[in-house]
């Protein structure tokens, strides 16, 4: 999803990255309909169980494979208001590592490192001590998988997960990129005979499509749509001023070409077409993007208004009924 480049509430791409969560759950629902295992990785740019990661598992019957393991990992970086309302100390890097799941910001990584720092490196490799603290650390990579088709008695379950690539480049000893890798080993399994009253984790593990429910509420849902009704409103100003500077940039530009009969001197003839190339190529890019990329844009926001309306209500009907 779409990377986060500011925080909280004014965050720009926070609807995209929603909307864009929206989709994938839409998406997975169809491939796991086709009885197919599903496996969705990636950088997703979602802390554990924020709306966005509520979105996909609970409106597709995926699983985290990290929490299947990890259910009490971390909910962000320490200085996140979700991980400090757990009130737990500031983790290590070890702990970051191989309990949190931690593949991005960690101290382990040098792209974070400050530049002073990382310039040390050319030198020396720096080594981290595991007991560190790692106040930044969080996960945000993830790998989603369903159990694939159960008709046959068997599905598969999440046997391990780990951060991987963590090593350093021989030579230049720094970090392999800015994000260490996930992975994730699935493994088939069947049922036991007694599994009923005495299941095992990998039992009680294929049991995820019958005790799976959404938790998404209604708040959420109109959380959602408050969030798209900004993000509209937004979208419709920039329309709306982009047209004006568009029509403006045209004024000038023609406003420039009379005067150009009536200038003294060339220089100031010059100065005018200038005025005029500069301030309607300006303008003509912002008449294009209010035509077709925020047009665009607000279509494709109903539609995920639309949606959401739909979704609300069948989960206001279920809650009634």
């Amino acid at each position: 999803t779409h990377a986060p480049y500011e925080s909280g509430p004014d965050d720009s791409y926070l609807c995209h990255r929603t909307a864009q969560a929206w989709d994938i759950a839409k998406h997975i629902r169809a491939a796991i309909a086709k009885r197919r295992l599903v496996v969705a990785l990636g950088d997703f740019n979602m802390i554990p169980l924020s709306l966005p990661h509520r979105i996909i598992t609970s409106l597709s019957p995926i699983r985290d494979t990290w929490r299947v393991l990890h259910p009490e990992s971390s909910l962000g970086a320490s200085d996140q208001a979700e991980e400090q309302a757990r009130g737990l100390p500031v983790p290590t890097a070890d702990f970051n590592l191989t309990v949190n799941g931690a593949a991005s910001d960690t101290v382990y990584n040098t792209w974070r490192w400050p530049k002073a720092q990382q310039d040390r490196l050319r030198t020396h490799p720096c080594p981290v001590d595991p007991q560190t603290e790692d106040p930044r650390g969080k996960r945000i990579d993830y790998v989603f998988a369903s159990t694939g088709d159960l008709s046959s008695g068997s599905g598969w379950v999440v046997k391990s997960a780990a951060v991987e690539m963590t090593a350093r480049h021989p030579d230049l000893n720094c970090s392999l990129s800015d994000h260490f890798g996930v992975r994730a080993t699935l493994q088939r399994h069947t049922p036991r005979s007694g599994a009923e009253s005495d299941p095992t984790p990998f039992d009680r593990q294929l049991r995820y499509n019958d005790e799976h429910t959404s938790s998404l509420t209604l708040s959420d849902y109109d959380e959602m749509l408050a969030m798209t009704h900004r993000y509209t409103a937004r979208e419709k100003r920039q329309r709306y001023w982009r047209g004006v500077h568009f029509y403006a940039a045209v004024a000038v530009w023609l406003a420039c070409l009379i005067a150009v009969w009536f200038s003294p001197r060339n220089f100031v003839a010059f100065l005018l077409m200038l005025v005029a190339s500069v301030g309607l190529a300006a303008g003509v890019i912002d008449g294009l993007l209010a035509l077709l990329f925020f047009s665009r844009e607000i279509r494709g926001l109903k539609e995920f208004e639309w949606e959401v309306q739909n979704a609300r209500a069948a989960a206001l009907l279920k809650g009634g009924s």
